[in-house]
């Protein structure tokens, strides 16, 4: 095969173009995609960026492209955050995978636990959940209270935006989920950000990269990062989705980003009202009177203790 761009010998074939890359022009199409994401507004001097590091694929892609756009830019700043949510056997290997990531391309770092933030971490969560016959999914809770500590570092460091390594296969899975469960406000809440002091604006540079092309990209930088898969990812029903989602793909080639277009055009028409209502017990933006971290750990006894309410 050969590169449709410039003749060289070619090391990808994206099936929804038809088109053949060359490592070069594979890694250019990969930046100029994210560069169009991100758009004037947030590449610019007078900024600060907090990233939600897990050492993942995903996260130092992420990672390493925003640190290119921005090292030459003035007055201007990336910083990563990691979470170690005390997953045995896991986490640690991402938590190292991260730092060394941030070592070698000189980029500030901080890691919160859900051991300060919650007094207890996520594996002995799970066995709370068991022992209350709660039906709780592991992935649901994780998710929900890992953003919420991301938003407080955020905060803290007074970032403008908090970038997070989702990619074009994870936006659809998302977009399907709440398809099928008929949610029409975590549409609107996935695709806008709320306004509000406490809540630092999400922005998802990889959003229209596909998982294979995140995963091609970082090896071909030589990335070094952590590749085994969470224990508790199996149980997820993002993974039901997922499975339907990718048989769509491979039929379908491109049927991902129709997805996910669909939707961005749906979201233009949807108005609803989210910015107002605070969670009663974090005072943190909410779709409802309690937000989803603070009732989970209400449900494990964990909310009077955590630092959320204080």
């Amino acid at each position: 095969m050969k590169c449709n761009k410039c003749g060289k010998e070619a090391v990808y074939y994206q099936k929804h173009s038809g088109m053949n890359f060359c490592k070069e022009c594979f890694i250019s199409d990969i930046m100029k995609k994210v560069r169009k994401t991100l758009g004037k507004d947030i590449i610019k001097q007078n900024i600060k960026i907090g990233m939600g590091i897990s050492g993942g694929k995903d996260s130092l892609v992420m990672a390493h492209i925003l640190n290119e756009f921005f090292k030459p830019i003035p007055n201007s700043k990336i910083i990563a955050f990691m979470v170690d949510e005390g997953i045995e056997g896991f986490r640690r290997d991402g938590i190292e995978a991260g730092i060394k990531f941030c070592e070698e391309y000189g980029i500030e770092y901080k890691i919160a636990t859900f051991e300060e933030y919650l007094g207890t971490n996520l594996d002995e969560m799970v066995k709370i959940a068991k022992e209350k016959n709660l039906t709780m999914n592991p992935c649901s809770f994780c998710g929900v209270i890992r953003r919420k500590i991301l938003n407080r570092m955020a905060l803290e460091e007074k970032c403008d935006y908090l970038a997070i390594g989702h990619n074009l296969d994870d936006i659809s899975h998302a977009v399907m989920m709440n398809y099928i469960e008929g949610n029409i406000k975590k549409l609107v809440l996935l695709g806008k950000n709320a306004e509000h002091p406490q809540f630092v604006k999400r922005i998802k540079p990889l959003m229209k990269i596909p998982e294979d092309e995140v995963l091609l990209f970082a090896d071909l930088m030589e990335l070094k990062y952590h590749k085994a898969p969470c224990p508790y990812s199996c149980l997820s029903y993002r993974a039901e989705v997922s499975d339907i989602v990718d048989e769509l793909e491979e039929k379908h080639p491109g049927a991902k980003y129709s997805i996910v277009a669909g939707f961005e055009r749906l979201i233009e028409h949807l108005d609803i009202d989210h910015n107002t209502t605070v969670c009663k017990y974090c005072k943190e933006p909410s779709a409802s009177g309690v937000c989803k971290a603070c009732t989970f750990l209400d449900n494990l006894d964990l909310l009077k203790n955590s630092k959320f309410t204080q």
